[in-house]
């Protein structure tokens, strides 16, 4: 079992698969996570989720990682 998943259930059957999972997503957010000030309103495309706004300084930031969504 990993993860709490029987592993005929789980979709990776070996590491390097998730690894490559894992490495596929990492390169989706590259400059697609898109993200909101809560304190100014400032919005701004990033490449990380924990982020501090660089117009107040506030932490309070909204992250979504834009691919998720369609373009229409």
């Amino acid at each position: 079992m990993l993860f709490g998943l029987p592993s005929d259930n789980f979709p990776f059957p070996n590491p390097d698969q998730l690894q490559q999972w894992h490495q596929g997503i990492k390169d989706a957010n590259r400059n697609n996570i898109f993200c909101c000030c809560r304190a100014c309103g400032y919005e701004w495309m990033d490449s990380k989720f924990d982020v501090t706004c660089i117009k107040c300084s506030s932490k309070d930031v909204e992250s979504i990682s834009s691919w998720q969504f369609p373009d229409d």
